[in-house]
């Protein structure tokens, strides 16, 4: 097997973090490396048998002193049995897509002077990805602007942007008229469910008549949860299907005429990408705040409404939303907006910097 074209992918825990990690692989094997990923054990969400999963042993070192002596002892595991499968598998680079789970690989590999690369999903420099910042060869990004990266290390940042699914991709915005139907997307994953199960219909309810016809709503929404929300839309003129999971994200992206979400880097960029208009809520509890600067990155480029959840009631978003339905413009005009954020090739962007940094 040829040594030069050997890749390690350290990832685990979230689909924000995977997601990209898969991308990103796929695009390697395209041009016939050889991938291998490094998780904690969460890599069953690799089910691509074309690359080998590899487990390394992670957790955070947060909470009450026990639990941060448990962290670090599994840390310091993760690390020697990092250290041991990139001596045995000799990658030419190491790439890291932040969170706990790929720390111990990052270090290791760092240890050993192999190229690395930690890749910045938010527009938050993360806690991970800042411990090892003056540690690895270069850092990408998935947005333009990026807080919190040491001044040192700005000669290092590649913005490649964030590699997402291979079905989503950009579709024309096709405004929609008087009288016809407004499609709207709600997706909130489980951060979200509850918040957009309460606030939206309760908005809606509060629209003009007329435009609760035209409102044609796909809504995720988590099992515990439906039989409330339904029976708040239950009290509306909207056409609505709600559900836990929604499938076919691609289509429903084509046809929403607007998306209300979280702002978690995916959800952002894949607005972003088809091009769609949104309203991010951003999760509260998100560490760092983080979402809010991934939202904030849409707002700027006037192509999302970002709102504090403290301020998502359900009469000001019923203001919102009746000022956007009936000025589709302005939907239109967000939708040319909001692409400037998302790199339609950031698989074959982040690729190339891989080959670069061997």
């Amino acid at each position: 097997m040829d040594l030069e074209k050997r890749v390690v992918l350290a990832t685990g825990g979230t689909g924000g973090h995977v997601f990209p990690a898969q991308a990103l692989a796929q695009e390697l094997m395209a041009q016939g490396k050889t991938v291998f990923i490094f998780t904690d054990g969460r890599g069953s969400q690799f089910n691509d048998s074309s690359f080998l999963t590899v487990k390394i042993p992670a957790d955070q070192m947060q909470g009450s002193l026990g639990k941060k002596i448990k962290g670090g002892l599994k840390l310091m595991t993760g690390v020697g049995a990092a250290l041991y499968h990139l001596r045995r598998l000799k990658p030419h680079v190491v790439v890291g897509f932040g969170g706990y789970a790929s720390f111990p690989t990052l270090l290791a590999a760092s240890f050993l002077r192999l190229p690395t690369i930690v890749h910045q999903a938010d527009a938050y420099f993360g806690r991970t990805n800042r411990l090892l910042a003056s540690f690895v060869t270069r850092i990408a990004t998935s947005f333009p602007h990026v807080e919190n990266i040491p001044h040192a290390c700005q000669k290092k940042v590649s913005f490649t942007g964030l590699p997402v699914r291979p079905d989503i991709q950009p579709a024309p915005y096709v405004t929609s008229e008087e009288k016809k139907p407004f499609h709207l997307l709600v997706t909130g994953g489980s951060q979200g469910a509850r918040v957009f199960g309460e606030i939206v219909p309760e908005a809606i309810r509060l629209l003009d008549p007329s435009l609760q016809k035209r409102l044609y709503v796909s809504q995720q929404c988590r099992p515990e949860f439906l039989t409330v929300t339904q029976a708040l839309y239950a009290q509306t003129k909207a056409h609505v299907e709600l559900s836990p999971f929604l499938d076919t994200m691609s289509e429903r992206y084509k046809r929403a005429h607007l998306v209300i979400s979280r702002a978690g880097a995916s959800s952002v960029v894949e607005a972003a990408l088809v091009g769609r208009p949104a309203i991010f809520v951003p999760y509260p509890y998100a560490m760092d705040d983080h979402q809010f600067y991934n939202a904030q990155e849409a707002q700027k480029v006037e192509g999302g409404w970002l709102i504090r959840e403290k301020d998502f009631a359900s009469n000001k978003l019923a203001i919102l939303l009746s000022d956007l339905i009936t000025s589709p413009w302005k939907l239109a005009h967000a939708a040319v907006n909001i692409r400037a954020i998302a790199i339609p090739d950031a698989s074959l962007r982040l690729a190339h910097l891989v080959s670069l940094t061997s």
